[in-house]
């Protein structure tokens, strides 16, 4: 039978399965397959790449989201060698706990006092009268770890935290500890998400198992990674609404904690931290099917050898030819970027901005310049510059002053000087304008914050126009960035962006995901 291709930068989807440690069917059939609700009642119909991929009988492994809400859900949590001192740099994890509201039972594990900040401790696991969801043990010396595993699983805990460090991120010696740790956990039927892993955060019910002190806010974003890093927030919001660290990712890996995220009701966009990705096909199949419902945007690190070698040092994982991984991530809808700070602008944008159902872009600026430095961002990221109708063109030329022709870019500042319009009147007439032409998929303004007092007039109407035309605007304040001024733009609901580039990069990706979405999903057509 003929292999049936997806290409991608020629490759099909079969062989990047193949090259991940994995296969998928020889063919999979034509046509459309419908999705019913087990009874014969169709729900949806969808092609037949989606229904294979959102099959459950392809996800052997379904069960483990029960396995996940004991990490993300747990109504009680063990800490095993649980410290008595308190403070920023106490790395206590019962005063995280506690500082952060979680309501559930807390069992310190220390035989050396009788209580830690008013709980009161025990000197083993298996003396806490009923056995906790959770346990986590962050001691020191790793061949410890074993032996406290052991009473875990003997005490009936089935989801145990390893944060120690030095296993398959150390030596062979610490390899070896690993494979006796993951091997205890699995004959006692428990699940285990490290070691080397500051574990998990979910912000709904105030847990965190990290020993830093960090910020948490009851956001839709779910994050999966393989760096505490992540726990410390990003640049210019707290992303952490929940958090999973997979660390060496001995048991727990991405294939576990996306399915959580794609059955959570409290997740509405996903990032993911990649160093190493060894369940190919698994994840493939998971992230196909995720994508169509939630966006997922991945940081792939370990670009080059230097950065390959630091991560099997890090986390002992193997990075796998970047090439392929790239490709198999886009072949699942994942949308890629560079660094945080587009993580960080991604995950803004799928929260606050409308859909982009096309690639053509309009823009206003009230700098000429400004204009033709967004006119080669956008091509940089697949985009152009939309074809203004006759009808808006008469709306603007009204504006225009005689000797200047209706343009995309749309020059502002000429506009405002001829009709004596204010700034903000200016912009908010352009933005409308540009908004009401069908030609037009979203809109870039580049309005710096020296017009501060006009910028919040403007900052003021942008999200009602967002709703009112479900088209998506990106505020460029092209003269350098003020954090504090930006901050207050935000706030009112408008998404600032640094420069020409991060603005047009979140357009193409928005526009990329659309397209994803649709050709795959034919509610979407």
């Amino acid at each position: 039978m003929m292999r049936t291709k997806y290409s991608h930068a020629s490759l099909s989807l079969a062989r990047i399965c193949r090259i991940c440690s994995g296969v998928i069917p020889e063919s999979l059939p034509s046509g459309r397959c419908s999705i019913g609700d087990g009874k014969g009642t169709p729900s949806r119909v969808l092609s037949a790449r989606s229904a294979f991929l959102m099959c459950p009988r392809h996800c052997p492994q379904q069960a483990t989201i029960a396995d996940m809400k004991r990490f993300m859900e747990p109504a009680s949590i063990a800490i095993v060698g649980a410290t008595r001192q308190t403070g920023s740099s106490s790395f206590n994890i019962v005063e995280r706990l506690i500082s952060h509201g979680y309501a559930g039972s807390i069992y310190p594990i220390n035989p050396n006092t009788k209580e830690i900040l008013g709980v009161a401790t025990y000197p083993r696991v298996g003396d806490i009268p009923v056995a906790p969801d959770m346990a986590i043990i962050p001691v020191w010396e790793r061949s410890d770890v074993p032996k406290l595993v052991s009473e875990c699983v003997d005490a009936g805990v089935k989801a145990i935290i390893v944060v120690t460090q030095g296993f398959a991120d150390g030596n062979a010696e610490g390899k070896a500890l690993q494979e006796e740790i993951l091997r205890i956990a699995r004959d006692g039927g428990a699940r285990l998400l490290g070691p080397n892993s500051l574990g998990v955060a979910n912000a709904f019910i105030g847990l965190t198992t990290s020993f830093l002190p960090h910020k948490m806010d009851k956001v839709p974003v779910g994050i999966i990674c393989q760096s505490g890093v992540f726990f410390l927030n990003l640049r210019s919001f707290t992303a952490l609404g929940k958090a999973i660290d997979i660390g060496n990712g001995g048991d727990i890996h991405f294939v576990e904690a996306l399915r959580y995220y794609e059955c959570d009701p409290d997740t509405r966009v996903i990032l993911l931290h990649i160093e190493g990705l060894p369940q190919g096909r698994q994840f493939m199949e998971v992230a196909l099917r995720t994508s169509l419902q939630k966006p997922i945007v991945a940081l792939k690190v370990a670009r080059h050898s230097e950065a390959v070698r630091a991560v099997e040092s890090h986390t002992g994982s193997l990075s796998g030819k970047d090439e392929i991984v790239r490709v198999a991530l886009k072949q699942c809808g994942v949308l890629l970027v560079n660094d945080i700070g587009e993580m960080e602008d991604l995950a803004k944008a799928f929260l606050r901005l409308p859909p982009m159902r096309g690639r053509r872009v309009g823009i206003i600026s009230v700098s000429g310049g400004a204009g033709v430095m967004i006119l080669d961002a956008c091509q940089d990221h697949g985009l152009r510059s939309a074809e203004l109708t006759s009808e808006t063109g008469r709306h603007l030329q009204e504006l225009y002053p005689n000797w200047m022709k209706v343009a995309n870019p749309v020059d502002m500042w000429p506009l405002s000087a001829c009709s004596g319009l204010s700034v903000s009147a200016t912009a908010l007439s352009g933005l409308k304008a540009l908004l009401e032409d069908p030609g037009v998929d979203g809109v870039v303004l580049a309005l710096a914050t020296p017009f501060f007092e006009e910028a919040l007039t403007v900052a003021d109407a942008v999200p009602g126009l967002m709703r009112a035309y479900s088209k998506p605007i990106c505020w460029w304040t092209f003269t350098g960035s003020n954090e504090e001024k930006d901050a207050a733009i935000e706030k009112r609901g408008a998404l600032v962006f640094q420069s020409a580039g991060r603005a047009a990069m979140v357009l193409g990706r928005l526009a990329d995901y659309e397209k994803f979405c649709r050709e795959n999903s034919p509610q979407r057509q």
